[in-house]
């Protein structure tokens, strides 16, 4: 198998289509984002919070400085590092403004966007291999274009809403129950309820947004609800309790589990940190 390839590094980050992962099988930590996405297989990492399988057109995102290791792989992978400080910069153009680095959710994540920019990318990269300065000065764009789509559809700290009018055209099926989950997000929802606004049975739902969303409906509504309450620890009073319930959460325990597990610390350090 052919080695790792460095399509493109510079001082916004670096491009690698990965086919070599045997020196990812120890502990590290990077000093930059990491985003991760599976071209053709399955792709298996322990983090310190969680271990994280996902599948072809899927990603995850680690932040500068997240501890994992690669445990295993399918196929090809397509990794790029992005740099901290070109990130934020990106953020705070187009009005992102946070008090400290933007983190992103430890989580599986899918996103049609994502999918056609990678997609577009390789496919530029094969077609233009024999001029080498044309693909130099395309990679060199695709950074600020990579960071804009990552801003405007990866779940993280500068997250308010998940936009999903994507999914119209996709699956319209899905995108009226995504509709309902998130209109009434606190609600004790389950299943067969969410099926039912499908016009599925549930085995067959459950399934079925499985493949086009990259996560259960369950987990699904669980991360909304985690956004919906970040707004609310940033611009209320209200106590981490009083949060938990008013977003759907079963006990302040859950919720701060999950918030813990995403971001790698509490809802209650998360407002301290953005309030500062």
């Amino acid at each position: 198998m052919a080695p790792s390839k460095i399509i493109r590094g510079i001082d916004k980050g670096t491009f690698l289509l990965k086919r070599d992962f045997s020196q990812e099988s120890n502990w590290r930590a990077d000093h930059c984002y990491k985003f991760i996405y599976s071209l053709d297989g399955m792709i298996n990492y322990q983090t310190n919070r969680n271990q994280i399988n996902f599948n072809h057109h899927q990603y995850i995102l680690f932040n500068p400085q997240d501890e994992h290791k690669q445990l295993a792989v399918e196929g090809k992978k397509f990794l790029i590092e992005l740099n901290p400080t070109f990130l934020n910069h990106v953020s705070k153009s187009v009005g992102f403004v946070v008090q400290n680095d933007i983190q992103f959710a430890l989580n599986v994540q899918k996103s049609p966007q994502i999918s056609n920019w990678v997609k577009f990318v390789l496919d530029y990269i094969v077609i233009e291999k024999n001029d080498p300065h044309a693909v130099e000065l395309f990679l060199e764009h695709s950074f600020s274009q990579l960071a804009l789509i990552l801003l405007k559809n990866a779940v993280g700290t500068h997250t308010q809403d998940i936009h999903v009018n994507s999914y119209k055209i996709i699956s319209p099926q899905i995108y009226a129950t995504i509709c309902a989950l998130k209109e009434s997000y606190p609600y004790s929802w389950n299943l067969d309820q969410m099926a039912e606004i499908a016009n599925l049975n549930k085995y067959q739902f459950a399934h079925f947004f499985k493949e086009i969303i990259g996560i259960s409906p369950y987990s699904w509504l669980q991360l909304y609800r985690i956004i919906r309450s970040q707004e609310m620890l940033i611009k209320t009073d209200k106590t981490t309790l009083q949060i938990a319930m008013d977003c759907g959460f079963s006990s302040i325990t859950v919720y701060n589990q999950l918030f813990k597990r995403l971001y790698g610390i509490t809802p209650e350090v998360f407002r301290e940190r953005m309030n500062k």
